[in-house]
C-alpha cells in the first residue's frame, strides 16, 4: 500500500494494530480533525499531512516509523523489550536499528540476523559468536555487546548505540582527511585492536566502515562477527562450513586472502595500513578490478605509493605505512601497539596548527633518531631512514579458495550508522622508525627506490608547490642515522668561529700549525750554530 493510496481509515487502523501509539494519544492527536460532534471525516479521505507531523513533533512516531506504517506495515517495530525507531545499515548479513528500551528509555543499537540467514552455513553460529566476542570487550575504543537475545524467529544482539559515522561515510561525505585526523583516528583504532588481540582475539576485518566515529571524536572499532578466537574453537567453526577466504577484498592480507583460518594479529596490522591509504586518498589501494583481481593484487603488486597521491604526507607516516603493507607479515609492524606507539610519538612530536577552512595543518617535522633503535623482529625488514618511494616488489603463490563474505566497503556486517554507500608525551623514539625531516623534499641523489628503479618525485603544479615549500628545509645528515654525506645536497658552509676560516682553501689551523713549525726549525737551527760557535 503506497502513500498515495493510502485513507486516513487505513492509516489510523495500521497505527493503532502496530501498539507504538496509546489510543488516547491518538484521539488526542486526531482532535483538530474531528467535526463538532467528535467524528473524523472517514472513507477516502487523505491522510492529512499535519497530523502526521503532529505525531512526529510530540514524539508519538519517528519519520522512519511513519513510513513504514503509510506503507500498511504493522508489525515488526518491537523486539524484546526494545522498540525500533529507525533504520541505521542494511545489507545482506543484518541489518542494524536504533532502539529504545521499553522502560529504562535508553537507547541501543539492535543487529537484527535476517530469518532467511539462521539455516544457512555458518551465519548463526557466527552471529552468536561475534555477541560472544564483543561482550567480553570492555574498552573505549570497542563498540560493545549488551544482550543477545531472540523474538520467536528473529535473533538479535543489543549493542551499544554510537551517535557519529563511519570513516568510510565520512570520508566519501567529506573527502580524503587531513594527515594528523587520519593519523590520530588510526592510533585509536589500532590500540582498540591491540587490547582485542592481548584478549586473544583477531578481528580479520578492520577498515573504514567498521570503524565508528562519535561526536566526540573517539573511534570504536564494530563487528567482531569474523573475529578468530586463539585455539581450535574459531578456526573449527570456518573449517567446519568450508569457508576458506573471510573478510573484505580491499583491506584482506595476503595471507588471509590465502587462507583466513591463518590470519593472525599482523593480519589485521596490513588491514589498517590499508585502512590508512583510503582515509588519505579516498580509495583503497587495489580497489580497481574484480574480486579475484584485487586479491591477486594484495599477494602480488607493490603497494601503491602514497607520496604520489598526497605528496604531502611526512615521510614517517609514509614509512609506517609501507611497513604495514609488506606481503611477509614477519616484516610489517609486530603488534597493533607499534603501530599506535609510532603515531603517537608522531603526534606529540609535531605542532598543531589551524589553517583558513577550519582543517589543521599537516604536521611538518619530526626529530631524527639514530639507526638500530627500531624493534628487533624477524623478516625482510627495510633500513631505518630509507626513503620508500614506491611500494614493496615481494610475490607470493596463487589465488585461494574463492568465496569473501563481504567485498569492497560493505561487508555482510554493518556499522551502528547508516552509510552513504557499500596523548600521550612522545617516547625516546618511534619504534622501528627514524625521526627523519617530514616535509615534502625531493628525492636525494643517489637515494634508492623501493623497488629498485629511480626516484620518483612529485610531478606537475603539486610536485613544483611541495618543491618550494620546502626549499631551506633540508635534513642535517647524521652519521648515526646511516645517512651518506655524499647524497645531501650542497649548502653554504655557515662559519660560527675563528676555527672555521679557510686560508687558500685549507683551514687557519693548517696555517698557525705550519708557521709553529717552520718557527721551532728556525730556532733548532740557531741554537746549533751556537754551539759551534
Amino acid at each position: 500500500m503506497s502513500d498515495s493510496s493510502q485513507t486516513l481509515d487505513d492509516f489510523l487502523r495500521v497505527l493503532r494494530a502496530s501498539g507504538l501509539v496509546d489510543a488516547g494519544k491518538i484521539d488526542q492527536a486526531l482532535a483538530p480533525w474531528m467535526d463538532t460532534e467528535g467524528r473524523l471525516p472517514l472513507g477516502d479521505e487523505p491522510v492529512p499531512e499535519g497530523l502526521v507531523a503532529a505525531l512526529i513533533e510530540s514524539g508519538q512516531l519517528t519519520p522512519w516509523q511513519v513510513d513504514q506504517l503509510r506503507k500498511g506495515r504493522h508489525k515488526g517495530f518491537v523486539l524484546g523489550k526494545y522498540k525500533l525507531l529507525r533504520l541505521l545499515g542494511a545489507g545482506g548479513m543484518s541489518s542494524v536499528y536504533l532502539a529504545e528500551h521499553a522502560t529504562l528509555h535508553h537507547k541501543v543499537a539492535i543487529k537484527v540476523l535476517p530469518v532467511k540467514r539462521v539455516d544457512q552455513s555458518s551465519y548463526l553460529a557466527r552471529f552468536e559468536r561475534e555477541a560472544q566476542s564483543s561482550a567480553r570487550l570492555n574498552h573505549p575504543n570497542i563498540a560493545r555487546a549488551f544482550d543477545l537475545e531472540s523474538s520467536g524467529s528473529i535473533h538479535f544482539i543489543v549493542l551499544e548505540y554510537i551517535d557519529g559515522t563511519d570513516l568510510y561515510a565520512k570520508v566519501k561525505r567529506e573527502g580524503p582527511l587531513d594527515v594528523r585526523e587520519a593519523a590520530d583516528y588510526l592510533r585509536q583504532a589500532a590500540t582498540g585492536l591491540q587490547y582485542a588481540h592481548d584478549e586473544g582475539l583477531v578481528h580479520r576485518d578492520i577498515k573504514p566502515a567498521n570503524l565508528m566515529l562519535d561526536k566526540r571524536g573517539t573511534v570504536k572499532i564494530l563487528d567482531m562477527g569474523l573475529a578468530l578466537a586463539n585455539g581450535d574453537e574459531g578456526g573449527s567453526l570456518t573449517r567446519e562450513h568450508d569457508e576458506k577466504v573471510l573478510g573484505t577484498a580491499d583491506y584482506l592480507a595476503p595471507e588471509q586472502a590465502r587462507d583466513s583460518h591463518k590470519a593472525d594479529r599482523r593480519s589485521d596490522v596490513y588491514s589498517l595500513g590499508c585502512t590508512l591509504y583510503f582515509l588519505l586518498v579516498g580509495k583503497a589501494p587495489f580497489a580497481n578490478g574484480p574480486l579475484a583481481e584485487r586479491l591477486q593484487a594484495h599477494m602480488n603488486e607493490p603497494a601503491p605509493n602514497l607520496l604520489e597521491k598526497r605528496p604531502e604526507v611526512p615521510t614517517a607516516i609514509a614509512e609506517l605505512y609501507f611497513r604495514m603493507m609488506e606481503k611477509h607479515p614477519d616484516a610489517r609492524p609486530q603488534t597493533a601497539q607499534e603501530v599506535a606507539d609510532a603515531l603517537a610519538a608522531w603526534l606529540g612530536a609535531t605542532p598543531v596548527g589551524p589553517r583558513p577552512g577550519g582543517r589543521l595543518d599537516p604536521p611538518r617535522r619530526a626529530p631524527r633518531r639514530a639507526s638500530g633503535e627500531g624493534s628487533a623482529t624477524p623478516g625482510p625488514r627495510r633500513q631505518p631512514g630509507q626513503v620508500v618511494r614506491s611500494g614493496p616488489g615481494s610475490t607470493s603463490g596463487g589465488l585461494g579458495s574463492s568465496g569473501v563474505l563481504g567485498s569492497g566497503s560493505g561487508s555482510g556486517s554493518l556499522p551502528d550508522s547508516g552509510r552513504s554507500g557499500p596523548e600521550n608525551a612522545p617516547p625516546s623514539g618511534m619504534d622501528g622508525l627514524p625521526r627523519i625531516d617530514t616535509s615534502s623534499a625531493p628525492p636525494r641523489k643517489g637515494s634508492a627506490t623501493r623497488a629498485g628503479g629511480p626516484p620518483s618525485a612529485p610531478q606537475g603544479k603539486e610536485g613544483k608547490q611541495a618543491k618550494q615549500a620546502t626549499q631551506g628545509k633540508q635534513p642535517v645528515a647524521s652519521k648515526a642515522a646511516g645517512v651518506n654525506p655524499a647524497d645531501e645536497p650542497s649548502r653554504p658552509k655557515i662559519k660560527t668561529s675563528w676555527t672555521d676560516i679557510d686560508f687558500l682553501g685549507l683551514p687557519i689551523v693548517f696555517w698557525l700549525l705550519f708557521l709553529a713549525g717552520i718557527g721551532a726549525a728556525v730556532a733548532l737551527a740557531i741554537a746549533v750554530l751556537r754551539t759551534r760557535a
